[in-house]
């Protein structure tokens, strides 16, 4: 048929229909699929007003109810058309429904993607109709939509009936893990859930906007296994972190692409999943390790919003039932990075009041025993929350399996007294912990879920605490950016466009061209003219002429081979340091240009550099990455670099501050301070090196990495020692 372009803003694809239809049509129903019959009873079982249709030739009546043979032969338009076929028939019920006016499509289904050439010829086929009508089409080779704000749904899997509604939106780019937020119990509460599928006319940016604008979602999680948009997706996610929405994502996929193609340091040290870290963290994204973190730390969000409390700073404090868990979470404590502050004097003495025979008062506390479980908790709960000394309250008591009625009065009692002490102090948040993952009896979470304001529970040591130090993490950050600007320019505009996927005129990922790298002189000189400090290096042809440039510059001297190609001169053992008589550098000179005749090099002749001063060696670096741009890096360096691997890495631009970050978040970072009498090194100069690279990687896109290793620190400042910068080839290179 003709295709008649449908009158809408350019390249914007209207979702509401997809999320909130009126009604539903499911097309290929038979008695053999059990798509319709799930769909239809998920309306059902959710009391949606949302009505279901079938369709299909063969049947008059299918599943009790009437089933009609196309959808111009349905008694409304539908808002959404799930194709219930082979998904290979997926073009017919797009083209099918373009021509009905249907506004949305789903096409579910499984092995989609991996379906060879008539798999991916009917995506294209579905995404070119699609974009032509605009239509909204989820997939293919997704689940459908779970949406508690409508109260509606268009999922294949089933829909929990003990799925409350909330505030938390949950994206997948995995089947399999949008049910595990479908089926993950009654504590998170959703406003809608999202299967992405292959994403071929929306993406993981168009569900995320429309989550953002929506009122009813307050936080959102993802599994992402790739970006189709990455920076668009940095730019919403930075909005979020304006609009105090947090977004917590888990990110999977690791490649050896980005190592396999690096030339310098910085290359291989920074690698794919480091930069995206990065990148993730200047957006503000909560990064978690996997499901159970971002589960609990998603209750956690969740719970804040109940509560109408906030984390703070994350200072917390610990009440056990036991002293020996009470020292299993000292110990994990420290991997989690939250702050337990330790008890105050005039709590300590509050307690002691209370609880004279409590032989050990620390941070955490397990005053089981001393007194009456509710006597004891209280009194600890009560003076600690007076203590004015933390933000967070929690007490730890766990869920065994099918909790008997006993170990369910214990925890109601201990529940009962923290959310006492917290009641009227708003500015304290408190939490139910359970080390184990067991499920909470009905009567604790009902406890938990009314009395004094209500109190997030979360389960699991390592993954609650986390959560806890994550998210009072986060909240900082949303202060800031709410006062301050994006971390990088471009994100509040790119964020306010509501282009779909499927219309983007951004590029696609270019292909990459061949770098080119530069000889040492030239890189030195390039890095230069950033305000960058460098030593001077003479290149010299031969022995001699080292030795008269060696009396010039003053003693000792450092001599290096300048060969085509030597990216990394220690490797081949083409360095020679601290030279000081005129033999020594004419022996060294002649050593360095057999080395790399013997080893088969272009040899362009040698360079001669003066000693830097002594101080702490450092590697400063900039990476392009194909996803996210640029990156800055520091770390440890010298020949270890890569053996040490102590980097810390920001996405570019990096201000002073993120550039101070960078530096205390070396894990030998206290090498860059006084030590054994030898004075810290000049903290500024090295952040004006690292704001410079973030500089440059912004302004020069050609720029694919730049490696200053060593850069020598001192308290008299900071000096680049060698350098390599490697620039993106020209167009003609290689072909």
């Amino acid at each position: 048929m003709t295709e008649t372009p449908v009158e809408r803003a350019a390249g914007v694809i209207d979702l509401r229909p997809l999320f909130a239809p009126t009604s539903i049509a499911v097309v290929g129903a038979s008695p053999r699929s059990w798509i319709a019959e799930t769909v239809r009873d998920n309306l059902l079982v959710m009391g949606s007003e949302t009505r279901c249709h079938f369709v299909n030739p063969k049947y008059e009546e299918l599943h009790g109810q009437a089933c009609y043979p196309s959808l111009e032969a349905l008694p409304e338009r539908p808002d959404i058309a799930i194709v219930a076929l082979n998904p290979l028939r997926a073009a017919s019920v797009t083209e099918a429904a373009a021509a009905a006016g249907v506004p949305a499509v789903i096409i579910p289904g499984g092995g989609v993607v991996e379906g060879g050439e008539a798999a991916a010829a009917m995506q294209l086929e579905v995404a070119r109709i699609a974009r032509a009508h605009g239509i909204a089409l989820l997939g293919p080779n997704c689940m459908g939509v779970i949406d508690l704000v409508a109260n509606s749904a268009t999922y294949i899997g089933d829909v929990s009936p003990y799925l409350p509604r909330g505030g938390v939106a949950g994206i997948a780019q995995s089947g399999s893990v949008s049910d595990a937020f479908v089926h993950s119990g009654d504590r998170i509460g959703f406003s809608r859930i999202i299967s992405c599928g292959s994403e071929v006319v929306l993406d993981v940016c168009d569900y995320l906007a429309y989550c953002l604008d929506d009122p009813e979602t307050r936080s959102v999680i993802l599994f992402l296994e790739g970006f189709k948009r990455p920076e668009r997706f940095l730019a919403l996610a930075d909005r979020a972190l304006e609009l105090g929405k947090p977004i917590m994502a888990v990110k999977v996929g690791r490649s050896d692409q980005a190592q396999a193609a690096a030339v310098a340091h910085t290359g291989s040290l920074a690698g794919e999943t480091r930069v995206t870290d990065a990148a993730l963290d200047a957006a503000g994204v909560i990064r978690c390790r996997d499901l159970d973190e971002l589960l609990e730390t998603a209750e956690l969000v969740e719970g804040i919003r109940r509560t109408g409390r906030r984390v703070g700073r994350g200072r917390s404090g610990v009440v056990t039932v036991s002293t020996g868990e009470a020292s299993l979470i000292a110990d994990l404590v420290p991997e989690t990075g939250l702050d337990l502050p330790p008890i105050t004097a005039a709590a300590r003495a509050a307690i002691l009041e209370t609880l004279p025979t409590m032989g050990y008062i620390g941070n955490p506390l397990d005053p089981w025993g001393a007194a009456e479980p509710a006597t004891a908790y209280g009194a600890a709960f009560e003076a600690m929350a007076a203590s004015g000394a933390y933000d967070v309250l929690a007490i730890v008591h766990d869920f065994p399996y099918r909790s008997l009625p006993s170990e369910v009065n214990t925890a109601n009692e201990v529940a009962k007294a923290l959310l006492a002490a917290t009641a009227d102090r708003p500015g304290i948040l408190p939490v139910y912990v359970s080390l184990t993952s067991g499920e909470p009896p009905p009567e604790t979470k009902a406890l938990l879920d009314t009395v004094g304001g209500g109190a997030p529970l979360l389960r699991g040591a390592v993954e609650a605490f986390r959560a806890i130090a994550e998210v009072a993490r986060w909240e900082a950050r949303h202060e800031r950016r709410v006062e301050g600007r994006p971390w990088r320019a471009a994100w509040p505009e790119l964020a306010a466009d509501r282009t779909s996927y499927g219309a983007d005129p951004t590029p696609t990922l270019r292909r990459a061209r061949p770098p080119a790298a530069m000889s040492e002189p030239e890189s030195l000189a390039f890095i230069r003219a950033t305000g960058i400090a460098v030593s001077e290096a003479t290149a010299v042809g031969d022995a001699a002429a080292a030795v008269r440039v060696a009396r010039t510059i003053g003693r000792p001297v450092a001599l290096k081979l300048d060969a085509v190609g030597l990216a990394h001169k220690s490797d081949v053992g083409g360095v020679a340091l601290g030279l000081r008589g005129d033999d020594a550098v004419y022996g060294a000179a002649l050593t360095l240009l057999e080395t790399g005749r013997r080893r088969g090099l272009t040899v362009r002749g040698l360079l001669v550099e003066a000693m830097a001063p002594p101080g702490v060696e450092l590697i400063l670096g900039l990476r392009r990455d194909p996803q996210f741009g640029p990156a800055v890096l520091v770390g440890i360096g010298g020949t270890l670099t890569e053996v040490l691997d102590d980097v810390s890495i920001r996405l570019a631009p990096v201000d002073a501050a993120a550039a101070g970050a960078m530096l205390d978040g070396l894990r030998g970072s206290r090498i860059l301070g006084t030590v054994r009498g030898r004075r810290a090194v000049d903290r500024g100069a090295l952040i004006e090196m690292l704001m410079a690279l973030g500089r440059l990687g912004m302004e020069r896109p050609d720029v694919l990495e730049v490696d200053i290793n060593p850069v020598i620190a001192s308290a008299s400042g900071a000096i680049a020692v060698d350098a390599l910068v490697v620039l993106e080839g020209p167009p003609d290179v290689g072909r």
